[in-house]
């Protein structure tokens, strides 16, 4: 099993992305379904994504400065994205804005 990497390489001819695409549901048949965490859902994962003093990260997505960059992870991998906060609990009421029924590992 391979170790989790919330910012894999990038694979792009001509620079480098803005950012990352954030995740909450999914495509059906022509048709987007929003996900909703339920109150009892599994914890969230969220860690922080070190960006090197130009704004990237380690895979090579540009995301600026300040170096303030959380991954999350829902319950179902159809729920995750990318949040700031300077601090973990700033990061995680950014989710929980998101996501009201958001509980997290630690």
């Amino acid at each position: 099993m391979s170790a989790f990497n919330p910012t894999p390489d990038v694979n792009c001819k001509y620079g480098a992305p803005m950012g990352r695409a954030s995740k909450s549901g999914y495509w059906h048949e022509g048709e987007f379904f929003e996900l909703a965490v339920m109150e009892h859902a599994a914890p969230f994962r969220l860690v922080r994504c070190p960006l090197n003093s130009g704004g990237y990260d380690r895979g090579g997505a540009y995301w600026g400065t300040p170096s303030n960059l959380y991954y999350y992870e829902g319950p179902v991998s159809d729920i995750s994205g990318y949040v700031r906060g300077n601090t973990r609990e700033l990061a995680k009421a950014a989710v929980k804005a998101m996501h009201p029924h958001a509980r997290f590992y630690r």
